[in-house]
């Protein structure tokens, strides 16, 4: 699999003279075991200049000092020790968007911090978003584990009318995009604080964001970075069993409805028109029932999540009363 990977990866893309500045967003927790192999690869990016700006979200083992160690002479590398812990990647996330100063960058893109990019990852996104007229970019990804075991996880790129209420636009760590979509994410989680922190995932909510404002997102099928899967990841690579259930555990436990919520809130808020999503907005809210079952059911299979079986398990979690 990684030979195929790599050398699917590796054609040549062509870039302009000038080097496109790109901001990079990296939050930190506890992540020393990784963080060098991470780090190191996003530095080595080829044709781009690259900012990282790492956020640590009050680290005990370390994180902040081999930082500090590794990367005191870098001037790509610059950390914001958080003075109080924000409680989740997320939200850690959401800290970084208010912060960040892009007015020198042309791009933005966002990291975990234990994952491997392969060299091109950035100039590849930025080849697309250009080529394609789009604001925003992810990828598949190679999962891959301890043992050796690897899987790719393809991304889908059909959209559906309604996918931003259910979903993201893949794993955030993939995601690249403009300036400009940067600068609408960033005043929005400042204007609007309950708002943006209803919305758990840091990556769903940019999504949500630039499909209600009318912008093209560009989803490519082909990986180009290794996404490590560990015991700490807050959901995991999509179809492993343990990632399944938690899943289905959210939607149960009435986590999952209430982000649907949050979104819908935050499209009200942004004066989305859409008398589909209106409607939908008013049965969501309604008291459950066999009818409000079979609409949410319906309408989720016809508009939600961008693959069939993601659909059908939303709608059969809808009949059952789930939603």
């Amino acid at each position: 699999m990684q030979q195929r990977l790599m050398k699917q990866s590796r054609e040549p893309i062509s870039v302009s003279a000038k080097k496109p500045r790109v901001l990079v967003l990296l939050a930190t927790y506890n992540a020393s075991p990784w963080l060098t192999e991470q780090l190191n690869s996003i530095l080595a990016q080829e044709n781009v200049d690259v900012h990282v700006l790492i956020g640590d979200d009050r680290s005990k083992d370390g994180t902040c000092d081999l930082i500090r160690s590794e990367w005191k002479n870098d001037t790509r590398v610059e950390l914001l020790a958080w003075e109080t812990g924000s409680g989740s990647a997320g939200a850690n996330f959401r800290r970084l968007y208010r912060h960040a100063d892009a007015s020198a960058y042309d791009f933005v893109s966002l990291a975990d911090q234990d994952d491997i990019w392969l060299p091109n990852k950035i100039t590849t996104a930025v080849h697309a978003l250009k080529a394609h007229g789009a604001a925003g970019y992810s990828s598949s990804v190679e999962s891959f584990w301890p043992d050796g075991k690897k899987k790719l996880v393809k991304q889908s790129s059909k959209t559906r009318d309604a996918d931003f209420l259910f979903e993201g636009g893949g794993q955030g760590c993939t995601f690249v995009f403009t300036k400009a979509l940067f600068l609408e994410l960033q005043s929005f989680c400042v204007r609007h604080v309950a708002l943006a922190d209803a919305m758990h995932y840091h990556d769903w909510l940019v999504y949500l964001l630039a499909r209600v404002s009318g912008k093209k997102w560009y989803f490519d099928e082909t990986p180009y970075m290794r996404y490590r899967q560990h015991g700490g990841n807050e959901i995991g690579s999509r179809g492993s069993s343990a990632a399944i259930s938690k899943r289905l555990e959210l939607i149960k436990n009435g986590w999952f409805s209430r982000q649907v919520g949050a979104a819908l809130d935050i499209v009200a808020c942004l004066n989305y028109q859409s008398g589909s999503l209106t409607s939908f907005d008013r049965v969501f809210r309604s008291r459950s029932n066999a009818k409000r079952r079979i609409y949410l059911a319906g309408f989720m299979l016809i508009n939600g999540r961008r693959r069939l079986i993601d659909r059908a398990v939303l709608a059969a979690t809808a009949l059952l009363g789930w939603l």
